[in-house]
């Protein structure tokens, strides 16, 4: 824990990093349609969300298959597990106990298992460095039309850094936070 702790007040005080891209000259329309193309991947990260009572760490490892998407959290060292595992109108959370519980949306499923209200659902864009296109959200930008900072159904979500994989600029150190939580993920590996 007192690692986690000072992993977490060091990711608060890191100044804006520079993004490792290629496609330095692309608009804003242009990436948000290279980056919609993008809808099966495979990534691997480092995840710490803090609340007010708790904190944790795990590796998570997402695959995404259009809208079906299978996500493993790992505790630190292997312990804690858990797999979460949907599609539209079901999802399944599987714990290392064993034991499942259903749902018909993930944010549900978590809320009712953790009691954390976490945006699942808009996760699948805020990744990928896009905000969800359904919903009014407040935008700013690098100079190279990156996205760096959205705000969107009460969350404030800032990409650090991108990085290029396959010619295709992907975000890769994203901080969201609200009123009850704070959620940094650090990726290590996209496949798409």
């Amino acid at each position: 824990m007192l690692l986690f702790s000072c992993w977490l007040a060091s990711c608060a005080t890191v100044p804006k990093e520079q993004s490792t891209t290629n496609n330095q000259n692309l608009s804003w329309n242009s990436r948000v349609q290279t980056l919609s193309q993008i809808e099966s991947w495979d990534l691997k990260a480092l995840i710490a969300i803090r609340s007010q009572k708790d904190a944790g760490s795990a590796s998570l490892q997402w695959q995404q298959q259009n809208q079906n998407y299978h996500i493993q959290l790992f505790g630190p060292l292997g312990t804690g597990s858990y797999e979460l595992t949907g599609q539209p109108g079901k999802v399944e959370l599987a714990g290392s106990s064993g034991k499942r519980f259903y749902a018909t949306s993930p944010e549900a499923l978590l809320a009712q298992q953790t009691g954390w209200h976490l945006p699942i659902s808009y996760l699948k864009y805020w990744i990928r460095g896009l905000p969800v296109p359904t919903i009014p959200a407040e935008k700013s930008f690098d100079s190279y039309n990156h996205l760096t900072k959205l705000k969107q159904e009460g969350w404030d979500i800032e990409f650090l850094r991108y990085t290029s994989i396959n010619g295709i600029d992907v975000p890769n150190k994203i901080f969201f936070h609200n009123a009850q939580l704070n959620i940094k993920i650090i990726i290590n590996q996209w496949h798409f």
